[in-house]
C-alpha cells in the first residue's frame, strides 16, 4: 500500500518489530550530503533497543555488503572529490556494520550476490515477503522507489520505500513528487546517452525506468511534468482513457466552487404516454412520439419512443423540473458523448410550449441490478448458471464504465443498484445522468448504503470529493461479489441504523489477523472466505477504520486492476478450490493445496478438513453442521441420555482423547426427565473448547449461544433484503 502523504516522515522502530523488515541499500551509505551519515547514525541509535530486544535486526544484505567492500578498495586518484568522498565513505560504514552486527543491530546474512542487477534483488525479496511482513527500504535509488510504491499499490501490502531525514526518520515522498523526480532522472539520462557521456549501464536504466514511469502514472493518476529546460525528451504526459482506449482529455472542468441554489422552474405541460415532444440536438430538431411507460423512478419516467427502439425519453416530474436539471442535461449533450453503457444525454426534450421538460438517450438493456444480484433468490432465478467469474465480469464493466466518466471530470454520485442495469452479457449500464455532478452542479440525491460517513446534511448542499465517490463505489463491488451483502453488516446490528454503522467504520469481516466476533453468519462468510487475499486485503483497508486505505480509498483504475487480476485468478492454478467459483459456496475455503475436500456421510455437502493445532495433520469430521445430530448409541453415565454428537465424538478420538461419558465431562447439565433430546448443537460449534474430566470447571451450557448468533445472522439478512424491497 503506498504512502501519498507528502515528504511524509516514518519511525524507523515501526520496521524492527517482529513483522517488519527495514532493509538499507548500498547508496545510502555512500550519500555524502550533509547530515545524512548522522542521520543514519541516529536512525540505527532509535532502532537500536527494539532491533536486538526482537532479534529482527536491520537488514544490510549480502550483495550491498560486498559492493560496500569493493567501493572502499577503488583507487580515488581520477575520481571528481564527490566520488571519492563517497568511497571514503563506503569504507568508513564497513567496521561500523561489523560492530551493529556483533551486537544484534545488522543482518548481513540475507541475500546472495547472484543477482547482477541490485534493484531486482529488492523487487524479489519485497515480492516474496510482502504478503508476510510490512517491509521498508532506504534507498536513493529514484526508480526502485518508483517500482516498490507501484508493487505496494498492486499488492495492496504495506511496503515502503524511502531515505533517511536529518533526524533519523524516514522521510517518503508523495506520489506526485516521486513521479515527477523520475521523470527529470530520465530526462537526465537521455540527455547523457544524447550526448555520450554516461556510463554504459544508461540505457538499460532507461528501458526499465520508462515503463515503470507509465504505469506510475496510470496506477497513481498524478498530473504530468514538464520537461526540464533545455532538454527535448518528451516526458511521459497525463491521459485518461475510455472504455475503447482512446485517449480522451476530461469534458469537464475539475472545479470545488458549489452552484448557485438550484430552482425549481415554473408550471408547464408534462408529457404523457402518445404526447407529441420535440427532441433538440446538435445536428437539429425532430418530433417524436412518447410511447408506453417503461418505468417510474423519483425524478421522473421513462417511455419508448415509437418508431425508434434504440431510444428512450426522460420526462421530469413537476416537482423536480429545476434549473440545475436542464442546465446539467444541455451542457452534457453540447459535448456530444457516446459510450457503450452510458446513457448520455442524446437530445433534450421541449415540450409544445418549448420548454425543457427532459431528455432523450440511448435504451439501455439489461435488468436493474437491485432487482437481480443483490436478491439472492431472484439471482438464483435470474443467472442460474452464473458463476463468481460471471459477477467478476460484472464488477469490471461498472469500474470501466465509472473509470471513464472519471476521467471527464463526472462523479456519478448517487451510486445505487436502482440506477445500474446488467445484461445477460454481463454489460453494465449507467443510467440517470441528470443526477451527476459536474462543473459545480451537485449530485441532488443520494443512497444511505452508499454515503461516505464524510457526507453529512443535504446532498444538494455540498459538493462529492471524490473520496467520497469512491466509497461508493467500493461499496458497490463488495455487494456485487457478496449478492447484496451490506459491508457494514454484522451480528447483532441494528442495521436500520445505515449511517451510524457506516461512521463507526467496524467491518466486521475477517481479515489475516483481524479476527471480529461480531462477523455475519450465514452464507456471508463462506462468499467472503473464497474472495482472494489480495481483494480481501483491498476491501478490509478500505471499509474498517484502522485500514491503510480508509482516509483514501481506492481509485477505479486501481479496481480495475484487482478485479482482472481477480478474473486471471479464477481460471489460474493458484485457484485451487473449485468452490471458489461458485456464487454461492457452501463451506469455507480450504485453507491450502493439501487440506482435504471431501462429502458429509449423510447429506454429500462439501466439506474441508481442519487442520490440527500445531500439526500437519487435518481431523476430518464426518458430518456436516446440519446433519451432526447426537449420537444415540453414546448415553451419559448419568442419566442415560443421548449427550454427545458424532463430530465432538471424532474431534476427541482424532485429538488422541477419551471420549466423554456423561455430560459433566462435557460441561452441560443432565436434561429433565422427559426432554427433548434428539438434537444439540455442537458444542464446538459456539467456539469453546472442551476437555474430557471430572474436574473441570462449570461454564454456561453452549447451546444457547449458536442458537442467539444464527438467530441474529438471519435477523440481518432479513433486515438488508427487506431494505432493499
Amino acid at each position: 500500500m503506498s504512502t501519498d502523504v507528502g515528504a511524509d516522515t516514518i519511525a524507523p522502530e515501526e520496521f524492527v518489530q517482529p513483522d517488519c523488515r527495514l532493509f538499507i541499500d548500498t547508496n545510502v551509505f555512500m550519500d555524502t550530503r550533509e547530515g545524512r551519515a548522522a542521520g543514519l547514525k541516529q536512525l540505527f541509535e532509535q532502532c537500536k533497543d527494539i532491533a536486538v530486544r526482537s532479534g529482527n535486526g536491520i537488514v544490510v544484505p549480502t550483495k550491498v555488503v560486498d559492493e560496500l567492500t569493493k567501493q572502499s578498495r577503488l583507487d580515488t586518484a581520477e575520481f571528481t572529490d564527490e566520488r571519492a568522498a563517497a568511497v571514503r565513505r563506503a569504507g568508513l560504514w564497513l567496521p561500523a556494520l561489523e560492530s551493529g552486527a556483533s551486537a544484534g543491530l545488522i543482518r548481513k546474512d540475507l541475500g546472495d550476490g547472484s543477482n547482477p542487477y541490485a534493484d531486482d534483488l529488492f523487487v524479489d525479496l519485497f515480492t516474496r515477503f510482502g504478503g508476510k511482513y510490512s517491509m521498508c527500504l532506504l534507498t536513493e535509488d529514484i526508480t526502485l522507489r518508483l517500482r516498490i510504491r507501484l508493487l505496494a499499490e498492486r499488492t495492496d501490502r504495506r511496503l515502503v520505500a524511502g531515505t533517511v531525514s536529518l533526524d533519523g526518520r524516514i522521510e517518503v515522498e508523495s506520489d506526485q513528487a516521486l513521479y515527477g523526480r523520475g521523470v527529470r532522472k530520465l530526462a537526465r539520462i537521455r540527455q547523457r546517452i544524447d550526448e555520450g557521456t554516461g556510463p554504459s549501464k544508461d540505457r538499460k536504466e532507461v528501458a526499465i525506468l520508462t515503463p515503470v514511469l507509465d504505469d506510475f502514472q496510470k496506477t497513481f493518476g498524478v498530473e504530468a511534468v514538464p520537461p526540464p529546460p533545455g532538454n527535448s525528451h518528451t516526458p511521459p504526459v497525463a491521459h485518461l482513457a475510455d472504455p475503447a482506449g482512446q485517449r480522451t482529455p476530461a469534458a469537464f472542468k475539475s472545479t470545488t466552487t458549489l452552484r448557485s441554489d438550484d430552482q425549481l422552474l415554473g408550471e408547464t405541460d408534462i408529457p404523457d404516454e402518445g404526447a407529441h415532444v420535440t427532441a433538440e440536438s446538435l445536428v437539429g430538431r425532430r418530433s417524436l412520439v412518447l410511447g408506453e411507460l417503461l418505468g417510474e423512478g423519483g425524478e421522473g419516467r421513462v417511455f419508448a419512443v415509437d418508431g425508434d427502439e434504440d431510444l428512450v425519453v426522460k420526462i421530469f416530474d413537476e416537482e423536480h423540473r429545476t434549473g440545475h436539471r436542464v442546465e446539467k442535461v444541455r451542457l452534457l449533450m453540447s459535448h456530444d458523448l457516446v459510450s457503450p453503457g452510458i446513457a448520455f444525454p442524446a437530445s433534450v426534450i421541449t415540450n409544445g410550449d418549448g420548454e425543457d421538460v427532459g431528455y432523450a438517450m440511448p435504451r439501455a438493456s439489461g435488468k436493474v441490478l437491485q432487482a437481480t444480484i443483490m436478491r439472492p433468490a431472484r439471482f438464483k432465478a435470474t443467472y442460474p448458471n452464473w458463476t463468481k467469474a460471471d459477477l467478476v465480469d460484472v464488477c469490471i464493466s461498472f469500474l470501466e464504465k465509472v473509470e471513464y466518466l472519471h476521467s471527464l471530470n463526472i462523479l456519478v454520485g448517487d451510486i445505487n443498484p436502482k440506477n445500474l442495469l446488467v445484461t445477460e452479457g454481463k454489460e453494465v449500464w449507467i443510467i440517470d445522468a441528470d443526477s451527476w455532478q459536474f462543473e459545480g452542479y451537485p449530485c441532488p440525491v443520494g443512497t444511505p448504503m452508499f454515503t461516505a460517513p464524510t457526507i453529512t446534511g443535504e446532498y444538494a448542499d455540498a459538493l462529492r470529493t471524490m473520496e467520497e465517490e469512491l466509497f461508493a463505489v467500493a461499496t458497490m463491488l463488495f455487494m456485487i461479489l457478496i449478492t447484496g451483502a451490506f459491508p457494514y453488516a454484522r451480528a447483532g446490528a441494528d442495521t436500520g441504523d445505515v449511517a451510524g454503522l457506516i461512521k463507526e467504520g467496524k467491518f466486521a469481516f475477517q481479515f489475516r489477523e483481524h479476527s471480529d466476533r461480531d462477523q455475519p453468519d450465514g452464507p456471508w462468510k463462506f462468499m467472503w472466505s473464497h474472495l482472494p487475499p489480495q481483494v480481501k486485503a483491498r476491501f478490509w483497508n478500505t471499509f474498517h477504520r484502522d485500514g491503510r486505505r480508509y482516509n483514501r480509498r481506492p481509485t477505479a483504475n486501481e479496481w480495475l486492476r484487482a478485479f482482472r487480476e481477480y478474473q486471471q485468478f479464477l481460471s489460474g492454478p493458484e485457484n485451487f478450490d473449485d468452490m471458489s467459483n461458485d456464487v454461492f459456496p457452501t463451506r469455507y475455503k480450504a485453507g491450502t493445496r493439501d487440506t482435504p475436500i471431501y462429502e458429509c456421510a449423510t447429506c454429500h455437502t462439501s466439506m474441508v478438513g481442519m487442520r490440527k493445532k500445531g500439526q500437519r495433520e487435518f481431523s476430518k469430521p464426518p458430518l456436516c453442521r446440519k446433519c451432526d445430530t447426537l449420537d444415540p448409541s453414546r448415553l451419559c453415565g448419568d442419566c442415560g441420555q443421548p449427550f454427545i454428537t458424532f463430530n465432538h465424538a471424532h474431534w476427541h478420538t482424532s485429538n488422541g482423547r477419551e471420549i466423554p461419558t456423561r455430560h459433566e465431562w462435557i460441561k452441560e447439565q443432565c436434561p429433565p426427565k422427559g426432554s427433548d433430546t434428539t438434537r444439540r448443537p455442537n458444542p464446538k460449534d459456539s467456539g469453546i473448547q472442551f476437555s474430557p474430566g471430572p474436574t473441570a470447571s462449570k461454564t454456561p451450557s453452549p447451546t444457547a449461544k449458536p442458537q442467539r448468533v444464527a438467530a441474529l445472522g438471519r435477523s440481518v439478512w432479513a433486515k438488508v433484503v427487506d431494505w432493499w424491497k
